[in-house]
C-alpha cells in the first residue's frame, strides 16, 4: 500500500496533504510566519488542505524526521542599523512537497497537540544557536497560545537557556494578541514568571487581534511590534501614519519599546524613524537566514552590534 506522502505525490501534488482549510483563517497572521510576500520568494507554496484528510500525521513525523529547520529574520537598530537581534522563524522542507508555508502547518498542529513538542524543539534550537552568535543580542522566538497557558511552560523556558549557555536577556518571547483570547490568568502567571527570569515579552501584531487596551495595564510587555498590515498602508493616506503614531504613544506611556516590522522601502524605513520606534524589521534589512549566516553577519559588524543590542527593557506600565 502506498504511504500517505507517496499517495498524494501519485495524486499529482496539487491538494493539501495536511489538512488545513477548514482551520485556516488567511488573513490571520500565524506566528513565525514570512514577514512579507516578498520575503517568501518565487518558491514558496500556498497549499489547500481538508480537515477531513487523515495525513496531519506529516506534522507530527516532520519533527522526528529532521524536516523542519530555522531561518532569522534581522531585526535593526533603527538609530544605527546595527543588527540588535533576529526573529526566529520556523521552516517545514516537506520530502515530497517541498517548502511549506508556516501558515499552512502551524494551526494543525496546534489542533493536534503538535505543537508542545515543535515549540519545545524551537525553543531549544533557537537559544543553542543564538548562544553561539557573537556579541548580546537577542534571539525573538514565537511563542503559541496553547504553549503559553501550561503551567509548566517558564520552566520549559528555563530549562532550554540553562542547556544553550544563554543569557536570559538575549531571549524574547513574542506573543500575539489571540493569546489573551484564552485564560488570560494563566497568561498573566506565566508571563510574570518569565519576566522575572529575565526573559523580555514582546507583543506581536499589535493591532491586529481582539485584545482590549486594558489588557496593557495587566499583562506586563517589553516590547511591542507593529504589523505589516499598517505599514504596507504607510502611503494610503493619513489614517495609518495617525494609528501607527497612537501605537508608538501608548507604548511609550507603558514603558514598551516598538518594532515596526515588514518593512520594504526606505521611505517607510525613514517614516517609522519619524514616528519612535526603535527597532525595524523587514526585507528591505535582510531576508531570513540560517543561524551561521547571522553569525557571520553579527561579526562583521563588530562593535556596533552590542550597541545596537542595548535597547530599553519596561519596567511596567507607566502611571496614569
Amino acid at each position: 500500500m502506498s504511504s500517505p506522502r507517496l499517495a498524494f505525490a501519485e495524486a499529482g501534488g496539487r491538494s493539501d496533504p495536511i489538512g488545513l482549510s477548514s482551520v485556516v483563517d488567511p488573513a490571520r497572521p500565524i506566528p513565525g510566519s514570512e514577514p512579507s510576500a516578498a520575503e517568501a520568494g518565487p518558491g514558496a507554496r500556498t497549499i489547500r488542505s481538508h480537515l477531513e484528510d487523515p495525513r496531519a500525521a506529516d506534522v507530527q513525523a516532520a519533527l522526528a524526521g529532521g524536516e523542519l529547520s530555522l531561518a532569522y529574520q534581522p531585526i535593526v537598530s533603527a538609530a544605527t542599523g546595527a543588527i540588535s537581534g533576529c526573529e526566529a522563524l520556523l521552516r517545514w522542507n516537506h520530502p515530497i512537497l517541498g517548502p511549506v508555508p508556516p501558515a499552512s502547518f502551524v494551526p494543525l498542529a496546534e489542533t493536534t497537540g503538535a505543537i508542545t513538542p515543535i515549540g519545545a524543539w524551537v525553543l531549544d534550537t533557537a537559544c543553542r544557536q543564538a548562544a553561539a552568535w557573537p556579541g548580546t543580542g537577542r534571539v525573538s522566538v514565537n511563542v503559541s497560545p496553547i504553549q503559553m497557558q501550561e503551567p509548566g511552560f517558564p520552566a520549559r523556558v528555563a530549562a532550554a537557556l540553562g542547556a544553550s549557555g544563554l543569557a536570559t536577556d538575549r531571549l524574547e518571547l513574542e506573543l500575539t494578541e489571540s493569546v489573551l483570547m484564552r485564560d488570560p490568568a494563566a497568561v498573566l502567571r506565566n508571563i510574570r514568571t518569565l519576566r522575572a527570569l529575565g526573559v523580555s515579552i514582546a507583543l506581536d501584531d499589535f493591532g491586529t487581534g481582539f485584545s482590549s487596551l486594558g489588557y496593557l495595564q495587566q499583562l506586563v510587555f517589553d516590547r511591542i511590534k507593529i504589523d505589516r498590515s499598517f505599514i504596507g498602508a504607510l502611503n494610503g493616506g493619513g489614517t495609518s501614519r495617525f494609528l501607527i503614531r497612537t501605537m508608538h504613544d501608548i507604548a511609550h506611556h507603558f514603558g514598551m519599546a516598538v518594532t515596526a516590522e515588514g518593512i520594504e522601502t526606505e521611505d517607510e524605513a525613514r517614516t517609522l524613524r519619524e514616528l519612535g520606534s526603535a527597532e525595524l524589521q523587514g526585507f528591505l534589512f535582510g531576508p531570513p537566514l540560517p543561524g551561521d549566516a547571522v553569525a557571520s553577519l553579527l561579526r562583521e559588524q563588530g562593535p556596533r552590534r552590542d550597541e545596537a543590542a542595548r535597547q530599553p527593557r519596561s519596567s511596567g506600565p507607566a502611571a496614569p
